[in-house]
Parts: C-alpha cells; structure tokens; sequence
C-alpha cells in the first residue's frame, strides 16, 4: 500500500499518528513501514527528515528516510511489530532550516530564469551548504544582481503555493517533461516549478538569501548561497573574520582588501630579497668547499629548493656535488649532482642506510631519511 503524505498537507506540522504496516531488518538496521507519515524522504535534491517515533514506553530514532515505488520507508535501529499504532515527531528544527534553503533556492532559480533564461541543472542541498548549476554563465555582478532581486521578493512577504493544475497551458521551470499530475511549487513573482519538496508558506520565512560562491563549472556556473539562519550565521562569521583582520592591520574593516593586498605586495618583495641574499650566502658557503672531485657541506633547515639551489653551486667546481640538511621535524633532507657518478645508485645508497628513500633524474639525486649518520662518510663509501 501507498503511504500517505502528510507533509504535503502541512508543511508546519511536527507530530503525527500511525499505523505501522510492515518493519523488516535491513543491514544493521530496520526499516519501518507506516499508512501515513509527516517524515518527508530524501528525493528533488532535498535531505529527508529526522526525528523520533514513539510507542508505549519506546522510542525508535529515525536516522533516514527513502521512498520506492510509493512505499517509504523509516530508517531506524528499533524494529516496531507490525499493527502498533504510533506517534511520530520530526525535528522540526532541520525541517525549518530544509525548507528555508529549499524555498530560497526556488526564488533564486526563478529569478535566473527570468533575468538570463539559464536553467537550473543541478541542485544541491546539506545540512552545512547549498549550490545550484546554472547552463550558462554568470559574472559576479549578475549574481549580486539576482541575490538582490530575490530579496526584494523575500521582503515582499508573497505567498508560496504548491498544488496540481493544468499544465497544458502552464509555464513552469522543469528539469525534465512530465506528464500527468505534477505538483507545481509557486515562490511569489519569483518562480513556477515542478517541485517535490517541502517548502515555506511565505516568501518572507525564507528571510534573506547571500552568495557564498561561485564557480565557472562546465560551460555553466555553480553558486554556493545561504538562506535564513545559515545565511544570518554565514554572516556573523565572516563579519568576525573582517573584525578580527581589522584589528590585526589596525584598519577599518572597509579598509581591510587593500591593506592585505598592500601586505601581499611588501610579503612577495621581501620574499625576492630574501632569495637574492640567499643566493648570496650559498655562493660563500660553496667558495668555502674545498675544490675537489667531491664537494660536501651540511646545513641545517633548508627547504628542498634551497639545498638544490646550494648543491648546484657546489657542483660549479666539484664533479659529485653533496648537500644534507637537517629539517626541524627530526628528518633530513640530501641532495646529490653529479656529472661524474650514477647519482640515483649513489643517493640511494646512502638514504638506505639511513632508513630513507628518494630518487629522481640523471645526474640529480634528492632524498629524506629519519637516522643519524655520517652522511660524507656514506657519500665516499657509495662512490
């Protein structure tokens, strides 16, 4: 038998009473059967309701919810005897926070759609974040454009509908052609879309809408939004992050881009400072190995293009050139040239013996190893 659907009686209602009609095991769980049920299952893009249903002096937590082929079934750990008569709750919390995103994306879509003629291809819904895929491409002041607009709807307070009319004559966003009775959602002036889901009675419930993101995503763009309290919350965080950035730069927070840009700016030149005398110090550092068939020198806290950049000075005047350079993890680091030895067989043997690997191309060995070791020592032994 089918079950019947009270959520699409009434969104806004939290407890219901049933009849259970079949509970069988599944996996390590049960799924649970009811002639009638507020519970709204996963389907359109939207998350199913969770809750609780009681009976007697039992609760069973219901963790999922799925629909096939009409009959939907309650994911649980409690198996409930068939005949029981129940009372179900949903949180109603979540179901709230489901239907403002849900609600607020229809307006957004419907704007879109009524702004550029850009279909919605894809919808995505969790309990943390919310995207939508657009078929064709939006610049960021289109989508501040769009944001605003479905928030002048939003302030508008304008019903939200969902009935079956006639769709032979209808106009109506759809991902796909339907036939038979389809149950058409109405979001205000902002949209008329097939739909499946639970949504808000007004526009005005859905609060306000904000962009978090946006992504150029095949051919078309992907928008991150927030409605209602994630919207507000995405909000008080990142206003907080402006604060705390202010007070670090000694800025205000209408300040902030530049100064980090003017930041960025002097962090890059002291970078290319910092690698000119660098490059200064490993030419001293290589003056001072003695020339030889083998150069050798151990320093410590070099970063891997560092102890390249060294190795190959070294390498300027000594054939098999050697650096090693202890990291401040407790590994090190090791760095062969050579134009006089097989540095892969050379280099590996010495990281082997220090409980290390590496390896690379003809002629440049770079490896780590986690043991202390006399690494020259190595070094003329592999030679």
């Amino acid at each position: 038998m089918n079950c019947e659907k009270l959520f699409y009686n009434d969104s806004f209602a939290t407890t219901f009473t049933a009849e259970v009609v079949d509970c069988f095991e599944n996996k390590d769980h049960f799924a649970i059967v009811l002639d009638k049920t507020l519970f709204y299952p996963e389907g359109g893009g939207q998350p199913c309701d969770h809750g609780v249903i009681r009976f007697g002096s039992s609760t069973a937590e219901i963790f999922d919810v799925r629909e096939k082929n009409g009959i939907i079934c309650h994911y649980s750990k409690t198996a409930i005897p068939v005949g029981t008569i129940i009372e179900g709750e949903i949180d109603f919390e979540r179901r709230f926070d489901l239907m403002q995103q849900h609600t607020g994306e229809h307006i957004l879509s419907g704007i879109i759609w009524q702004l550029y003629g850009y279909a919605n291809v894809g919808f995505h819904l969790t309990d943390k974040d919310m995207s939508i895929d657009l078929s064709g491409p939006l610049s960021q002041a289109d989508i501040d454009r769009c944001v605003d607009l479905a928030n002048e709807i939003i302030i508008k307070n304008q019903p939200v509908t969902a009935d079956y009319p006639d769709i032979s004559k209808l106009e109506y966003r759809s991902k796909k052609a339907l036939e038979g009775p389809v149950r058409i959602v109405t979001a205000g002036d902002a949209d008329v879309c097939a739909c499946c889901g639970t949504h808000l009675k007004t526009t005005g419930q859905a609060q306000m809408i904000v962009a978090t993101d946006s992504m150029n995503y095949k051919g078309g763009t992907r928008i991150f939004f927030a409605c209602g309290k994630r919207a507000f919350a995405d909000y008080m965080a990142k206003n907080g992050y402006c604060l705390d950035i202010s007070h670090l730069l000694s800025a205000k927070c209408d300040e902030i881009t530049q100064k980090v840009r003017d930041k960025m700016t002097e962090c890059e030149n002291l970078k290319m400072q910092l690698a000119a005398t660098k490059d200064e110090l490993f030419g001293y550092w290589a003056e001072a190995v003695p020339a030889g068939e083998v150069g050798f020198i151990a320093k410590d806290g070099l970063s891997s293009v560092e102890i390249q950049r060294l190795c190959s000075k070294i390498n300027e005047k000594c054939p098999t050139a050697c650096v090693a350079s202890k990291q401040a993890d407790g590994t090190s680091k090791i760095c062969l040239f050579s134009t006089a030895c097989d540095t892969n067989k050379v280099g590996r043997a010495i990281c082997t013996a220090l409980g290390g690997k590496g390896g690379g191309k003809p002629g440049v060995f770079q490896g780590t190893f986690t043991a202390d070791g006399d690494v020259e020592s190595l070094l003329k032994g592999a030679l």
